[in-house]
């Protein structure tokens, strides 16, 4: 099942370069073959259209965006979060760059944002132990864990590297969850805040209630405010469309993982 879901995610994933790419070679192949094949690759062709122009415009994504996070907000005031004694950072990917030996992990915009959120959080909740949470991907090509390069981007917000803890041996949502669990009560930690993107934060809080934990949600924003706001709502780009297929993405992981048995309530 695992192939299935990396063939998938690699393939078919709708709005990305490859699902149109592949998208587009089945119609135009179907356009040489019967009549019915080319009715079908008209069709099939016009939807590939319309549907890839949607989901570029920021009207689609932004409101594919926020049904997907609708109910979660950000942690304002200290009232909102009492007795909390810990806050964790889910990683979000990132980058490995290489040249003449030396190497460096940079991290993704997305964790980049929730470091900000952390760090914020560190500051209105009493400075309490902030976990940065993330291992090693493949896609990364690097055998280094992401929740060093994530604690290097919550250093340089303002949290202290003496209240750090990482978690380096996760793979995805569900492993930080389990992972997580011990190294929390290994530091008497009971309740804490969970720190991640809003697309993101309905299935992380449901795979965390699902390894028995109950965090108090606490989303990062879902774009820099010095990135340019798009001119017209249903002008086409290349940032749109990255959203809606993120969007997407997340939908299907929600799926994969409700069928795994792997969400609370």
């Amino acid at each position: 099942m695992d192939a299935i879901v990396e063939f998938v995610k690699a393939y078919l994933l709708p709005g990305s370069v490859l699902f149109l790419m592949i998208g587009l070679t089945a119609g135009v192949l179907a356009l040489f073959g019967s009549e019915q094949a080319r009715r079908w690759a008209r069709r099939w062709l016009a939807a590939l259209a319309v549907g890839y122009w949607a989901l570029s415009t920021p009207l689609v994504a932004g409101g594919l965006e926020a049904l997907l996070s609708r109910g979660y907000g950000s942690t304002e005031a200290p009232s909102e979060a009492e007795g909390v004694q810990a806050i964790v950072v889910l990683g979000g990917g990132g980058s490995t760059y290489r040249a003449r030996g030396l190497e460096l992990d940079v991290v993704s915009r997305s964790s980049a944002l929730r470091a900000l959120e952390g760090a914020r959080l560190y500051r209105l909740l009493g400075e309490p132990l902030v976990f940065a949470s993330g291992g090693s991907a493949d896609e990364r090509g690097s055998e280094e864990p992401e929740s060093g390069a994530l604690a290097m981007a919550l250093v340089e917000a303002g949290v202290p590297t003496s209240r750090i803890v990482l978690e380096s041996n996760s793979r995805d949502t569900h492993e930080q969850a389990l992972a997580l669990r011990p190294l929390l009560a290994e530091h008497g930690v009971q309740r804490f805040v969970l720190v991640t993107s809003p697309t993101h934060m309905r299935r992380a809080l449901a795979a965390f209630r699902g390894a028995g934990l109950e965090p108090i949600p606490s989303v990062s924003a879902q774009r820099s405010e010095a990135e340019p706001a798009p001119a017209l709502g249903i002008v086409p780009n290349p940032g749109s469309l990255q959203a809606s297929t993120n969007v997407l993405r997340e939908v299907l992981a929600l799926a994969y993982y409700g069928v795994r048995g792997w969400l609370g309530g």
